[in-house]
């Protein structure tokens, strides 16, 4: 098969393999949830973190998924133009404001969750219940120890003043242990 010749002979082989799941998981159930709900990727970014850290300001968010201030900005406010979130001022500290889901906000994220449940469930129910496991405990390692092996951050596109596009250099300082 042409497609196992391609992830079995890639260079960063592993990386490309985990690339590669991801784009078939999440892409089309993006698209799809696109079309059936009008939210998109930045959208279901911030509930994503709003889910597990309701309250959090946008600055959060993008510290924790390394997305730029203006996306994951225009995504907070589309949220609340559709009710989904709620912005207010942060009652410790006046300069920022906090990100809260509303009810309808909730229901959302819980809905669009399902669609991912549904196909991780159909992807590791290819696996037995100890390569489950061992995957399981793998990931978990991966994340945990990320700040230890990243080598540097990616390269940020930004947008100038002019409306011209430009890539800033590459920050090539560790993640520090809380920032993920």
């Amino acid at each position: 098969m042409k497609l196992l010749e391609i992830v079995n002979n890639v260079s960063a082989r592993q990386s490309f393999r985990m690339a590669f799941l991801t784009n078939f998981i999440r892409e089309p159930t993006l698209r799809r949830l696109e079309a059936e709900h009008g939210l998109i990727r930045p959208e279901w970014t911030v509930l994503t973190c709003l889910n597990y850290y309701d309250g959090a300001t946008a600055r959060d968010i993008c510290e924790v998924t390394e997305q730029p201030r203006n996306t994951i900005s225009r995504g907070v406010i589309a949220l609340e133009s559709k009710d989904l979130v709620r912005r207010e001022p942060d009652p410790d500290d006046a300069r920022r404001t906090c990100v809260w889901l509303t009810e309808a906000g909730r229901r959302m994220y819980r809905h669009m969750a399902e669609h991912f449940e549904r196909i991780e469930h159909a992807m590791l129910s290819q696996l037995e219940a100890h390569e489950r496991e061992a995957l399981d405990r793998i990931l978990t390692k991966l994340c945990l120890t990320l700040p230890d092996w990243l080598v540097e951050r990616p390269a940020v596109v930004a947008v100038r003043a002019d409306g011209l596009m430009a890539k800033a250099p590459a920050d090539s300082e560790r993640l520090s242990p809380g920032s993920y």
